[in-house]
């Protein structure tokens, strides 16, 4: 029996969820023309958010290397939409190809040291970004949660993705840094080598 391989199953069913919250996104902006100043009395504005909202929360990583490669290269907001399948299908390439691979390679005793830092670094930043979210949500509650629900319940749900995918590939970071560092204490030395081989 062939083993699962996530490389193509995750690109898969990902990119293909990925096309149809965009179709549905593009017919959202649509109708939201169609409506014109209707659009501020018209039906409330949780059905016309719901594709955009599911689309960032599966794929916040990849849309946040989108934007600020967009932002770079100053590409126009209405292709935006179009431009981003492509790198949602290179993340969950990415993201399968880690899973088959396993969490880390295995490089020589200094580039291991040198990905154990940077995923220190990673990790640390990712659950800083994580503390700042719930700490940005439960301010922004406290303050229009009481006006209004559907502002707050909009931008929890925004929010959660991201938030959640920072707890993630956080706790991925920090494990495979504990690994990085529980495989360089374990490594043998040449002195130990050398003390085996006369024993």
């Amino acid at each position: 029996m062939r083993p699962l391989r996530f490389r193509l199953l995750l690109p898969l069913i990902f990119g293909c969820l990925g096309i149809a919250l965009v179709v549905w996104e593009y017919h959202n902006q649509r109708v939201i023309a169609a409506m014109g100043m209707g659009w501020d009395t018209g039906p409330p504005i949780w059905p016309y958010q719901t594709s955009w909202i599911l689309l960032q929360a599966i794929n916040a990583p990849a849309l946040a290397l989108d934007l600020a490669l967009f932002w770079l290269l100053g590409v126009r907001a209405d292709v935006l939409l179009l431009l981003e399948l492509p790198t949602i299908f290179l993340w969950w390439w990415f993201v399968g190809w880690r899973i088959d691979a396993g969490l880390l390679p295995k490089p020589n005793l200094r580039l291991r040291r040198l990905w154990g830092t940077v995923l220190a670094v990673v990790s640390l930043g990712l659950w800083s970004c994580a503390f700042y979210l719930v700490q940005l949500q439960v301010k922004f509650w406290f303050e229009y949660g009481q006006s209004s629900w559907q502002g707050p319940m909009l931008y929890l749900m925004r929010n959660s993705g991201i938030l959640c995918w920072c707890i993630l590939l956080g706790y991925w970071s920090a494990a495979a840094t504990l690994r990085v560092a529980t495989s360089l204490r374990n490594r043998p030395t040449s002195r130990t080598v050398d003390e085996q081989a006369n024993s």
